[in-house]
């Protein structure tokens, strides 16, 4: 008889540093090993093929994310998930959300290339079964930059305060967070739960973010 390996990352709640940076990705950000978040689908047996950086400071939140990639990059609207790309999960409220999402919690979907396009695209949608809907942004508000490299490519993104995110941030303060990164040869990652768990719509299932400077 086999048995089944309860999910490691369902067992604890998930807490990591996002750093204060004054301006963000100016350089590399390879170079501030402080703003890597831990590869978690390691807990659970999964490689974590890309590598996720954040940090944050008063005009809004920041993402970055080294992705290997040898092939042509593949975005695909009508699916994201099966194409290339980067989307994230965010709960400004955190301590106010149960098992359903809220005007606070937010799903921004980033493609690095869509057909036809030779640049990056990036939207805000609503999220499914929500108590409450913040309003959705303006998608040219999202800051998104893609450099490709030869064995791979950085995706950088970033949420400005008051268009993106209705959020006042401040050092000591924690906001709900997961991401998922699809790629056509890789598959799937996630970080704070599980790929197979129902956390597009429950932000329950999100991990934090503890803003320090």
């Amino acid at each position: 008889m086999s048995l089944v390996q309860f999910p490691s990352r369902l067992l604890f709640s998930i807490t990591a540093d996002c750093p204060y940076v004054k301006e963000p990705w100016a350089s590399s950000p390879a170079d501030r090993p402080e703003a890597l978040l831990p590869p978690l689908s390691e807990l659970d047996g999964d490689a974590a093929f890309a590598q996720v950086h954040v940090a944050w400071n008063e005009r809004g939140l920041y993402v970055a994310a080294e992705i290997p990639k040898q092939g042509p990059l593949v975005g695909n609207r009508q699916r994201p998930s099966s194409g290339d790309g980067m989307q994230l999960w965010i709960d400004t409220e955190p301590d106010a959300t149960g098992g359903r999402a809220n005007q606070h919690c937010y799903h921004f979907v980033i493609l690095p290339q869509t057909p036809g396009h030779n640049r990056p695209v990036a939207w805000q949608q609503h999220i499914r079964r929500a108590h409450g809907r913040p309003p959705l942004c303006d998608p040219e508000a999202i800051q998104v930059e893609v450099q490709r490299g030869d064995e791979s490519y950085w995706m950088r993104v970033g949420l400005p305060v008051g268009q993106c995110l209705d959020w006042a941030p401040e050092s000591g303060s924690e906001v709900g967070f997961n991401y998922l990164i699809h790629d056509t040869a890789a598959g799937r990652q996630t970080w704070s739960c599980p790929p197979q768990a129902p956390y597009p719509n429950d932000p329950s299932y999100w991990g934090r973010l503890r803003l320090v400077r």
